[in-house]
């Protein structure tokens, strides 16, 4: 561990389903550390680590930079840390600007109603995953301006 003070990380999320031409990156920065949601539990990811997969669940990947810490909602995907590069490659992940906290308040209520209505057990548990979803945006909605 006292081999990665002063180093750095590269972290780069790519976002297939959300990369435009000229930018395949949704965010790519030399970072002090990498938090993530696995399907195990949070992996925290330093420089100078051994070389690792994880497959992720749908949480808040936490980036710490200097005496930051900004937050990015992740939906599933897949991440690799290796030679201080951590590549994580999910179908959806926003920044908090990017969230219309208001509309995605507005889809939960709406979800929860059909939820509500329905009797089909697997119908309701595909509700239920995406509420989580869409609170796990609000969460990182609220960490924006901070």
């Amino acid at each position: 561990m006292a081999d990665a003070v002063g180093k750095k990380l590269e972290l780069r999320v790519i976002a297939p389903t959300m990369a435009t031409d000229k930018n395949p990156y949704k965010f790519r920065k030399s970072v002090d550390m990498a938090i993530m949601r696995c399907t195990t539990g949070d992996m925290g990811i330093l420089p100078g680590r051994m070389p690792v997969s994880m497959v992720l669940g749908t949480g808040v990947l936490r980036i710490f930079d200097e005496d930051t810490e900004r937050h990015m909602a992740i939906l599933g995907g897949v991440a690799h840390a290796a030679d201080d590069v951590v590549t994580i490659l999910s179908d959806a992940a926003f920044m908090p600007d990017e969230i219309d906290a208001q509309k995605i308040s507005e889809e939960i209520a709406e979800i929860r109603r059909l939820s509500d209505e329905s009797a089909d057990l697997d119908e309701k548990q595909k509700y239920r995953e995406d509420i989580y979803r869409m609170q796990i945006q609000l969460e990182v909605a609220e960490t924006a301006g901070k």
